[in-house]
């Protein structure tokens, strides 16, 4: 066989061992990356990143951080209602915009999801309809679709326990993050109620 054939076998051969060396490498990283939810500790050591202000030590759950309402509701109509002035009856089969007072700041390695509280949803009360992913990057107070699927009237409070959100560890730290050039992320640095910008 001509050395120029042979030596082209070579190099085909060494560059298939160099990436297949590579994989190994990527694989070894993979398998040494920690996933999960944030415990509590890692909550508290990284609670500075998770939130943009102070946190009470009591809102930290186990694997999770309690949430409460702010003083704004809006209706799907646009009408605002105030709870610092008095507090607002939810009435059965009625929807409302809330959000949260905490803003969040989800660092780039994690993504986290926000969930009723477990004695509001045995009430009836949902406090997410269908939106509880919080991706990467993103920065701000969490509108909250709060209905009411029981049967009897529920009262919504300013600063009421309203929800909790859990942390999950990413198998690495996102290229593009929420409100990135080209993601299209309407809803980055949110502050208090945010009505939906769908475009029909």
């Amino acid at each position: 066989m001509p050395d120029k054939i042979i030596n082209k076998i070579k190099t085909v051969f060494n560059n298939i061992y160099e990436s297949l060396f590579e994989i190994k490498e990527d694989m070894d990283n993979f398998t040494d990356t920690e996933f999960g939810i944030l415990s509590d500790r890692d909550i508290r050591l990284r609670i500075f990143e998770l939130f943009d202000g102070y946190i009470q030590d009591e809102c930290i759950q186990p694997a999770s951080v309690d949430l409460h309402l702010d003083k704004t509701l809006k209706t799907l109509d646009g009408k605002l209602k105030n709870l610092a002035l008095c507090s607002y009856e939810l009435q059965p089969g009625e929807f409302i915009l809330g959000s949260t007072e905490e803003y969040v700041t989800v660092p780039r390695d994690l993504v986290a999801q926000v969930d009723g509280k477990s004695s509001l949803g045995r009430l009836g009360i949902a406090i997410h309809i269908t939106a509880g992913f919080v991706d990467p990057a993103f920065k701000g107070n969490v509108t909250l679709e709060i209905k009411n699927v029981s049967d009897k009237p529920f009262t919504l409070r300013w600063g009421m326990p309203i929800a909790q959100i859990v942390f999950f560890t990413l198998t690495s730290p996102v290229e593009r993050g929420y409100g990135d050039d080209g993601l299209n992320s309407h809803y980055q640095n949110s502050e208090g109620v945010i009505s939906s910008k769908y475009e029909y």
